[in-house]
């Protein structure tokens, strides 16, 4: 095999192998940590001969006990907007003379002096801007000793250029639930919020190697 065959062989491969990266589908790939946690059987409960059961409803319908495995809907309404700047200035100047000593006139006009200045300036800002709305339902995998609920849930999108994922923890008290069973997200104690994504749209918003080792090595 000449040279000429052996570059076309090897043109022939990586355009195979590129095609067969292309059309790879986005692959889900669920988090342990935020696996379904399954409810735990209630105990049996105890006939009283009432009509009415405690601890599940008031008569009024205004309150629920909720239990491990039960699931809710988080409104997602988040947006943070931080800016950061900073000024740096710094000057420093030196001057020097000197005056030649008295040698009987032969160095009677020399005169020595120096002077130097040194100055630095630097400026700085950074603006960051993000918001995420939506909704993700998530299932209480905790029910603490004073009745507030933990809850955990993560949804997954596959799609053709690439997939998304949305996690959700927190600490959510039973009263800031609606009827509906849906929470605000800014309800949520101890948020843990994660939004992010794989495949091509993920890939087409970050530089090249070489933009991202530029921006490492760059000193100025």
């Amino acid at each position: 095999m000449n040279l000429r065959s052996a570059f076309a062989a090897t043109i022939i491969a990586a355009v195979v192998l590129v095609s067969g990266c292309a059309t790879n589908e986005p692959v889900l790939a669920p988090s342990p940590a935020f696996a379904p946690t399954m409810p735990v059987a209630d105990p049996p409960r105890m006939a009283t001969g009432s009509i009415y059961a405690g601890g599940i409803d008031d008569w009024f319908g205004r309150k629920r006990q909720y239990r491990v495995g039960d699931v809710l809907t988080v409104i997602l309404q988040e947006r943070t907007a931080a800016s950061r700047s900073a000024l740096t200035k710094s000057s420093r100047a030196a001057e020097i003379s000197a005056k030649a000593p008295t040698t009987g006139g032969l160095l009677s006009n020399l005169n020595l002096g120096g002077e130097s200045t040194l100055k630095s300036e630097g400026t700085g800002r950074a603006d960051q801007t993000a918001e995420l709305t939506g909704a993700i339902s998530v299932t209480i995998s905790e029910v603490l000793p004073n009745g507030n609920l933990v809850i955990r849930g993560e949804k997954q999108l596959a799609l053709s250029e690439g997939s998304e994922f949305v996690q959700v923890a927190g600490i959510v008290r039973p009263e800031d639930i609606a009827p509906d069973g849906s929470v605000q997200s800014r309800r949520l104690a101890n948020a843990q919020i994660a939004y992010r994504g794989t495949g091509e749209l993920a890939n087409a918003s970050k530089g090249g190697w070489g933009t991202q080792l530029l921006h490492r090595l760059w000193p100025f």
